[in-house]
C-alpha cells in the first residue's frame, strides 16, 4: 500500500509541472467566441470595443475600432477578435492601420506580443447588400505567475447590420450656356454650367460631348472649350452636358444649336513709303489684309487725312501725288477692312510729317524668358530706344511671331499669354519706336523656343472595383495631364504583391487571373511619361484578393445517355431534345481559388419546378413529350458558400412525320384509274393528321388518291402533317408503259342500223355513246359490252352520234381515249328515211311510231348501263 501511495504523489508532482503556464507572445486564434478556457478566472473582466457605428455600417466605408478587457490587473496580456457573417459562413469586411501588438493571422485579429492591455485597428465594411457582421472578441489578462490559475479572461459579441440611410442623389447642371452667345473663329466657342449637388458632393466626371453639324466630334470629348482649329464659320455647333459626382449621373441638359458667326477682317502693316516723304514724292499706302474665316478682301475703306482733315477726293485710293504734299505737312491714312460680310477694326498708319529733317531713333529687344521658357510661362519683351536729337519716346510698335508668321493679336503688347504658345514654337518679337515725328527701323529680339513640360498623373484607379476575387483580371487605368497636349507615350508601370515590387509584371497593364491569388494584397505605381520625359507618379491603395465565387456554370442540354456535374471536361455530343430520349444536363464549373465544388440542379417544366427531380441530371423520357419546355437551373457552391448560377431552357422537338406510299393495285396499267395510297405514313411521336397529294399538278386530299393516268414519267408529291403541326414533303416519278387499246375502228350505217367494227385481241370490249364530242368517258353513257370485235345497234336519235370502244385488262379497264382510235362518229341524221308511214307495210316495226322505238331503245340502253356500272363496282 504505501508503494501505491508514493507512485500516486510521484505522478500528482508530474501533472503538476506539466501545467506550468507561460505568456503566448506569438498571439492565439480560434478563441473569439469560446474565450480561454484553459485559464482559471480569478475576477470578473467585461470585454469593450468601441468605434462601431450606432446606426449600422455603410457599405465600403472604413471605421476606426479599440478593445480592452476593462479593469486592468498586472501581468500578459492577449486578444482574439473576427468578423463574421451572422450565418457565420463567411468572413466581413478587412482590416488596415494595426495598432501596437496587433497582428492580421488569415481573417482573425490577434495580440504580437503582451505588453499591452488595449488594441486598435481599422475595419472597412463590406459592399452594400452584404447583410448583418458579428464581431467575436476574448480578452485575457493573465497575473504572470507563471501557471494558468488566477488569470482573467472574458468574450463579447457584437451584432452590425448594414445602415439603411438614403441613397446618393445624382447631381444637375444648371445655367448652362454658350461662351460666348455669338461664337466666332476668333471668340472661340465654349459651354459654361452650374454645378449643383443635393448631397454636397465634389463634381467628378461630368461629360460634356460637342457635336458639329450634327456629328460628335470625340477627339474634343469633356472639354469646355473647342480648340479653334475645329472652328470654321458657317459651322453649326452643339453640346451636351451630363453632371457627375463620381456616383451618379445626373440630367442630360442639350443645348440649341448655335451657328459659328463671321470673324470680322484685319487690316495690318500698314505702310507708307517712302519712310521719309518730301514735298517732291508721291506717297503710297500698303498693308496686308488678313481674315481668320479666309474670307477674300471686299470693298475695303481707304481714307486720307491732311493736317486731321479727311481729302474725301483721295477714298479708297493707295496713293496721293506729291502735288497735293507740301513739307510741313501731316499725313495719315486710315484703312477699314470688309470681307463682304462686316468691316473690321480701322487701322491707322500714323501720321507722316512731309519734309521732316529729324533723325529717327534707333531700337533693340529682348525677350527676358531667355532660353527657359515652357508652355505655362508667359512671354515678355522688353524694348530699349535711343534718340540722337534727344527727342522723348513717343510711340513703340510691337509685332510678335510665332514659327515666322505673325501673331496680330498680341500687336503692341508687352506679353504674351501662356495659353497662346505651345511646346516646339518658336516666338521673337519685332518692336520699333517713334519721336512722335519719324519711326525707327524695326529691329528683332532674339527668337525663343517653347520646350516640353512634363506630364503628371491626375487620378489613377484598379479594376475591377469592388471586392477582388482571383478569377478577375487586374487592370490599371489612369489619367494623365499635360500642359503640352501630349498623349501619353512610354509611362511606366510598377506592380507591388503584399508590398513588393514584382520585376515580371513591369510595364503590364492588365495582370492576368492566373498570376492573382487569394489573400493577396495589390497596388499598382503608374510614372507618366508624353514621349519625351517622365512626370510625377502615383500609386493606388493596396488592395486583396478576396474568396472568390465559382465561375458561372457552362450548360448543354439535350438528349443522351448520362449526364454530367464536375469540373470542365470534354463534353459528348448530345442529340436533339425530344419524347423518345432521355433529356440529360452537361455542366461544368470551376472555382478560381481551386476548391471542390457542389452542384444543385432544380428543373421546370413549362416554367413549374418539378420538386422530383432535383439533384438529378437526367429526365426520363417517359416525362417528355412534344411541345414541353423543360429548363434547368445549376447552382455551383464552394465551400465557404459563395455560389454563382446558370440555366438553360429547351423545348422538347417534334420529330417530323415519315411519308410514304404505294400504289393499287401494286402493278398499275397504263391508261386505268390508279389509286395512290398514303397510310403507310408513319409519325414517330404521333399521329397524321392530314395528306396532301400532287400528281401532276392536280391536288387531292385524304389517305389516298385516285386519278387516270397515262404513258410515261408521272410527279407524285405527299405531304403528310402531323397532330403537332410538323409537315414533311417526299416526291418521287411513277413510270407507266404505252395504252392498250383497239385500232382501226370502224362505223357503217345501214338503214337504222349502226355498225361498229375494231382490231384488237382482248377478253372483253365496251362500247360508249354520245350525242356530242368529248374526250372523256364521263360524258359518254356505256351502251355495251361484248367480247366479239364488233357490235351494232339501231340508232336512238337522228342525229351525229359518238362511239368509243374501251378494252379490259385483267381487273383495269382502260379508260384511256384517243380521238381517230378508239373514238368514231357517225352520222345518223338519215335514219329518218326509213320510217314506212303507209298501214299497208310489210314490216310491222316502221308501222311503230319513231319516237317509241328510240324511247325502248332509250330504256334498253339505260338497263345495260346500270349492269356494267355494278360490274365495275364489283371489280
Amino acid at each position: 500500500m504505501s508503494r501505491r501511495i508514493a507512485v500516486f504523489l510521484v505522478v500528482l508532482f508530474l501533472i503538476s509541472t506539466a501545467q506550468t503556464v507561460q505568456s503566448n507572445s506569438s498571439g492565439k486564434t480560434g478563441s473569439s467566441s469560446s474565450g480561454c478556457t484553459c485559464h482559471g478566472s480569478s475576477s470578473s473582466m467585461s470585454v469593450s470595443l468601441n468605434g462601431l457605428p450606432s446606426s449600422g455600417y455603410i457599405g465600403n466605408t472604413t471605421y476606426s475600432l479599440s478593445w480592452d478587457g476593462g479593469p486592468h490587473i498586472p501581468g500578459s496580456g492577449g486578444f482574439n477578435l473576427i468578423a463574421t457573417h451572422s450565418s457565420g459562413q463567411a468572413i466581413m469586411g478587412s482590416w488596415s492601420n494595426l495598432g501596437n501588438n496587433v497582428k492580421l493571422v488569415g481573417s482573425e485579429l490577434t495580440h504580437d506580443g503582451t505588453s499591452s492591455r488595449s488594441w486598435s485597428a481599422s475595419w472597412t465594411a463590406p459592399p452594400g447588400g452584404s447583410g448583418t457582421t458579428v464581431f467575436n472578441l476574448a480578452v485575457l489578462y493573465a497575473n504572470g505567475n507563471g501557471n494558468n490559475q488566477g488569470d482573467s479572461w472574458d468574450t463579447g459579441s457584437w451584432n452590425l447590420p448594414e445602415s439603411t440611410a438614403s441613397t446618393n442623389n445624382p447631381p444637375n447642371a444648371t445655367n448652362v450656356r454658350y461662351i460666348p452667345s455669338s461664337p466666332t473663329k476668333e471668340t472661340g466657342l465654349g459651354v459654361e454650367y452650374d454645378y449643383d449637388d443635393a448631397d454636397g458632393d465634389s463634381e467628378q466626371g461630368t461629360t460634356i460631348r460637342w457635336f458639329r453639324d450634327g456629328l460628335q466630334i470625340a477627339q474634343i470629348n469633356d472639354m469646355k472649350s473647342v480648340p479653334d482649329i475645329w472652328i470654321s464659320k458657317g459651322q453649326e455647333w452643339r453640346v451636351e452636358v451630363t453632371p457627375s459626382d463620381n456616383e451618379d449621373q445626373g440630367d442630360t441638359v442639350s443645348l440649341n444649336p448655335i451657328i459659328i458667326q463671321n470673324t470680322v477682317p484685319i487690316a495690318r502693316n500698314l505702310e507708307i513709303t517712302p519712310e521719309s516723304p518730301t514735298d517732291v514724292d508721291d506717297i503710297n499706302l500698303d498693308y496686308d489684309y488678313f481674315d481668320l474665316d479666309g474670307d477674300n478682301e471686299q470693298d475695303s475703306q481707304i481714307r486720307w487725312y491732311l493736317d486731321g482733315v479727311r481729302i474725301s477726293d483721295l477714298d479708297d485710293t493707295l496713293a496721293v501725288t506729291s502735288l497735293m504734299i507740301r513739307s510741313g505737312d501731316e499725313w495719315e491714312a486710315r484703312v477699314t477692312p470688309f470681307d463682304g460680310t462686316s468691316y473690321g477694326l480701322t487701322k491707322s498708319t500714323g501720321l507722316i510729317i512731309i519734309g521732316s529733317s529729324n533723325t529717327p531713333p534707333t531700337a533693340n529687344a529682348y525677350i527676358s524668358q531667355g532660353s527657359n521658357a515652357y508652355t505655362d510661362d508667359a512671354l515678355q519683351v522688353i524694348v530699349g530706344w535711343f534718340d540722337p536729337d534727344g527727342d522723348n519716346l513717343a510711340g513703340t510698335e510691337i509685332r510678335w511671331f510665332r514659327d515666322g508668321y505673325q501673331v496680330s493679336a498680341f500687336n503692341d503688347l508687352t506679353w504674351v499669354t501662356p495659353d497662346a504658345t505651345a511646346k516646339n514654337q518658336v516666338w521673337y518679337a519685332s518692336v520699333r519706336v517713334s519721336d512722335s515725328l519719324v519711326w525707327s527701323e524695326w529691329v528683332d529680339a532674339d527668337s525663343i523656343t517653347i520646350l516640353n513640360s512634363a506630364p503628371e498623373v491626375t487620378s489613377i484607379t484598379m479594376l475591377p472595383e469592388g471586392n477582388l476575387t482571383a478569377n478577375q483580371d487586374l487592370t490599371v487605368i489612369w489619367e494623365q495631364s499635360d500642359l503640352d497636349g501630349d498623349s501619353e507615350s512610354g509611362s511606366e508601370i510598377y506592380w507591388m504583391v503584399n508590398g513588393e515590387r514584382e520585376p515580371d509584371f513591369d510595364g503590364l497593364m492588365t495582370i492576368p487571373s492566373e498570376s492573382v491569388y487569394r489573400d493577396q494584397h495589390w497596388s499598382v505605381q503608374v510614372i507618366p511619361r508624353d514621349g519625351e520625359d517622365l512626370g510625377s507618379s502615383m500609386t493606388t491603395p493596396s488592395r486583396v484578393i478576396m474568396n472568390g465565387a465559382p465561375e458561372i456554370p457552362t450548360i448543354i442540354l439535350g438528349s443522351g445517355t448520362t449526364g454530367y456535374l464536375g469540373a470542365p471536361d470534354s463534353f459528348p455530343e448530345l442529340g436533339i431534345a425530344n419524347s423518345l430520349d432521355d433529356l440529360v444536363v452537361l455542366a461544368s464549373s470551376i472555382d478560381p481559388d481551386e476548391e471542390p465544388l457542389f452542384f444543385d440542379v432544380i428543373w421546370y417544366r413549362n416554367g413549374y419546378q418539378v420538386p422530383e427531380l432535383d439533384g438529378e441530371s437526367l429526365v426520363p423520357s417517359e416525362r417528355l413529350e412534344p411541345g414541353q419546355f423543360w429548363e434547368v437551373k445549376i447552382i455551383a457552391r464552394d465551400p465557404w458558400g459563395l455560389t454563382s448560377q446558370s440555366s438553360a431552357i429547351v423545348e422538347i422537338s417534334n420529330l417530323p412525320p415519315i411519308p410514304s406510299w404505294s400504289t393499287i393495285p401494286e402493278i398499275s396499267v397504263s391508261g386505268s384509274m390508279i389509286m395512290f395510297d398514303g397510310s403507310s405514313s408513319i409519325d414517330p411521336d404521333g399521329t397524321i393528321n392530314n395528306w396532301l397529294w400532287q400528281i401532276n399538278g392536280q391536288s387531292f386530299s385524304g389517305s389516298s388518291a385516285e386519278i387516270l393516268l397515262g404513258e410515261g414519267t408521272h410527279i407524285v408529291r405527299l405531304t403528310v402533317t402531323d397532330n403537332f403541326g410538323s409537315s414533311i414533303t417526299v416526291q418521287d416519278f411513277y413510270s407507266l408503259g404505252p395504252v392498250s387499246m383497239i385500232s382501226n375502228l370502224n362505223s357503217e350505217i345501214s338503214g337504222i342500223d349502226i355498225q361498229l367494227s375494231w382490231s384488237g385481241n382482248a377478253e372483253e370490249y365496251r362500247i360508249y355513246r354520245s350525242s356530242y364530242s368529248t374526250e372523256t368517258l364521263d360524258e359518254m353513257q356505256l351502251v355495251g359490252v361484248t367480247n366479239e370485235n364488233n357490235w351494232n345497234e339501231i340508232a336512238p336519235i337522228a342525229s351525229n352520234l359518238y362511239y368509243a370502244v374501251t378494252i379490259v385488262v385483267g381487273d383495269n379497264e382502260i379508260l384511256w381515249l384517243d380521238n381517230g382510235t378508239n373514238i368514231v362518229s357517225v352520222d345518223a341524221s338519215s335514219v329518218t328515211n326509213y320510217v314506212d308511214d303507209s298501214p299497208t307495210g310489210s314490216l310491222t316495226i316502221f308501222s311503230i311510231p319513231l319516237t317509241i322505238v328510240f324511247l325502248l331503245l332509250a330504256v334498253s340502253s339505260l338497263v345495260i348501263s346500270l349492269r356494267v356500272k355494278k360490274r365495275r363496282s364489283e371489280l
